[in-house]
């Protein structure tokens, strides 16, 4: 039997690269020059598992690494003649997604298994549309059963039965590497990634209920944090090494590296042990466990940057997206930080629930302070974007917020799908403009050192191009002209 695991289709019908993130959000960019992408950890995990207790014909490719249309992408599938096809999907890549995969079911009889974000927010909808099944959250168990029996009606994770229990992630293979290799997602890697990292998940889950994360509410129902045995990781990370002399570095990417101070600070322990704190390391982490101890015991290990969800300065939005926000406490993290000499990077959000034009002028306020002290060395800002099946989306539709459904609008970047009663659509857009402009001015000045400058040039043509670079340069320029047209500089 022969099983295809696919990762999204890498361009969509209107010509935008897909940077795929189903259990955070998916974005669509017109330019090749801002274009990177996600290792699809959750596919690769599965393909190791089919790979290892079957023996099934497993192939797993990925659109978006390639950056394939759906035609290209349609003719590398169908040449595998695969029975059956799991895909992983977003809402942002739901159209694209399906049309290809109903291709492929209509000209071959490939039996269609849709898993992640949509189709588990609408499961009745995607097999409407025509998929066979669809698995429900955390799918990799329940994607390994159903193509193991022939009755699939009591598997759990099968809709319409209900989500399966969180696995236990220590029983979990290394993911693939052999079909996708992970070291080409750091060619060019995720942008605020200095050096070449492999994607790396040292945990799973978060005990954080944000109303708008996906991963939280679609791919794990219920708070829960469950770390790796540190043996297997140091493994897995002097494996990776071996394989590939050019890494130099990890990127944790999991949703809360950081949440127990007991498994930070004696897997630092390892990694030091193990002489492999010359290698560079970056981390997904939560401030509110974050401490001087900890800290110190990342930068002995050889953690270069570590990524916070700060989100809003606000407490009326911080309420009301159910994560406390304590201003202090992150000012002070950032500080020991810097004191230690690891970057830090924050994200923040904009048009959430409890928001309008003076909440959010809060963040954008916060957001100036931090990149004018370089506490931050780099910062994402979204416009808070209602995925299907978060909470936000269901207030939001109750609410009469949502102002439209076409899916490849909700990718957090492009404009804002919800309209409150005291702050619009339009409104939200310029304070997402407007906090845009404040991040990009900032951090270019902190890059206007010639050494930064110049390791900046570096990075860019090393995995651009010089014209690639060239187009980034005039991008900054652009951001910075804007910035001082909106400031009147």
């Amino acid at each position: 039997m022969k099983v295809v695991i696919a990762n999204s289709v890498g361009v969509d019908n209107d010509g935008n690269y897909i940077i795929h993130s189903p259990s955070r959000w998916t974005v669509g960019v017109k330019d090749n020059f801002n274009w990177f992408t996600y290792y699809p950890w959750e596919l690769a995990y599965l393909s190791s598992i089919l790979k290892t207790r079957t023996d099934f014909d497993v192939k797993m490719v990925d659109g978006c690494l390639q950056k394939l249309d759906s035609s290209e992408y349609y003719k590398m599938i169908a040449a595998e003649k695969p029975d059956w096809l799991v895909m992983e999907s977003s809402s942002r890549t739901i159209v694209d997604d399906m049309n290809l995969a109903l291709k492929l079911k209509n000209n071959i009889g490939t039996k269609l298994i849709f898993t992640g974000q949509h189709p588990t927010a609408f499961p009745e909808s995607v097999l409407s549309l025509g998929a066979d099944y669809v698995c429900l959250g955390e799918y990799e168990m329940t994607v390994l059963d159903l193509l193991r029996h022939e009755n699939t009606d009591d598997i759990v994770g099968i809709y319409p039965n209900e989500c399966r229990p969180h696995l236990d992630v220590n029983e979990l293979p290394y993911p693939e590497d052999d079909d996708v290799s992970r070291i080409e997602y750091s060619i060019p890697g995720e942008p605020n990634c200095d050096y070449r990292e492999i994607q790396m998940y040292a945990s799973r889950g978060c005990r954080m209920q944000c109303v708008f994360c996906v991963a939280a509410h679609l791919y794990y129902i219920k708070p829960n944090w469950r770390p790796r045995k540190i043996d297997s990781i140091i493994q897995e990370i002097q494996i990776m090494k071996k394989k590939y002399p050019e890494m130099e570095g990890v990127f944790f990417d999991e949703e809360t590296h950081n949440g127990e101070k007991k498994f930070v600070t004696e897997l630092c322990k390892s990694i030091v042990d193990n002489k492999l704190d010359k290698l560079k390391y970056n981390a997904m982490c939560g401030y509110w466990t974050m401490d001087r101890e900890m800290l110190e015991s990342m930068a002995e290990a050889g953690y270069y940057k570590l990524r916070f969800g700060i989100e809003t300065s606000s407490l009326k939005v911080a309420k009301e997206i159910n994560k406390p926000i304590d201003v202090d406490k992150i000012t002070k993290i950032l500080e020991i930080a810097k004191s230690l000499k690891i970057k830090t990077y924050g994200t923040f959000t904009i048009g959430a629930p409890g928001s309008n034009v003076i909440e959010d002028k809060k963040t954008i306020d916060l957001i100036e302070k931090f990149t004018k002290e370089n506490l931050l060395d780099g910062l994402q800002v979204s416009i808070n974007t209602p995925q299907p099946g978060t909470p936000f989306y269901i207030w939001a539709e109750s609410m009469g917020y949502i102002n439209t459904y076409d899916w490849k609008k909700y990718d957090g970047a492009s404009c804002a799908v919800v309209s409150y009663p005291e702050y619009n659509s339009i409104e939200i857009e310029n304070s997402f403009k407007k906090a845009c402009n404040i991040r990009d001015h900032f951090i270019l000045h902190q890059k206007l050192s010639f050494r930064n400058l110049l390791n900046w040039l570096k990075r860019n043509i090393q995995d651009h191009g010089f014209i690639t670079a060239f187009k980034k340069i005039r991008f900054k320029i652009k951001s910075e002209l804007s910035f001082r047209r909106d400031n009147n500089h």
